[in-house]
């Protein structure tokens, strides 16, 4: 496949979150310079920052992602039929960083839904139980260490 040919198949969104990067309403982090903000504009064929005024098309962008030069970029966007050992080996790395993220993220997301449900259980058993019960007192010594592993939780975020 030719450079245009790829342009028109895959989208400067897709690479963007190929990479882990999520586009929102077409705007996403500043990935340039490592901004937590939304300041950049994200099309279907170009990435803009608008902080470093930095642009960048999908070819650009798999360079700054998988830090390769073109040859590589083109290859991994499905430029030759048939791409190079180092290209392989980057796509692997890619996609085995991209199934790492994505099962740290299920894992978090489990995480604080059990912290939640734990949080909601004690409230419910307080409030059930008879005041200065052992219960009622085990119930309330356990809910602040869920609020406490809900705030550590929140500041890895």
């Amino acid at each position: 496949m030719t450079k245009d040919e790829i342009k028109a198949i895959v989208s400067v969104p897709e690479v963007l979150e190929r990479y882990g990067v999520k586009v929102k309403h077409g705007r996403c982090n500043g990935i340039c310079h490592g901004g937590t903000d939304l300041n950049a504009k994200v099309s279907r064929d170009f990435y803009y920052c608008y902080v470093c005024g930095k642009g960048m098309d999908i070819f650009d962008l798999t360079m700054h992602f998988a830090q390769c030069d073109f040859r590589t970029a083109f290859e991994l966007l499905g430029g030759t039929d048939k791409p190079s050992f180092k290209a392989k080996t980057l796509a692997e790395q890619a996609q085995r960083r991209a199934r790492q993220r994505i099962e740290t993220e299920r894992i978090e997301k489990a995480e604080l839904r059990r912290i939640c449900d734990y949080i909601t259980v004690y409230q419910n058993l307080i409030a059930e139980s008879e005041p200065l019960s052992d219960e009622w007192c085990w119930y309330q010594n356990k809910l602040p260490y869920e609020y406490h592993k809900l705030e550590c939780h929140m500041e890895r975020k």
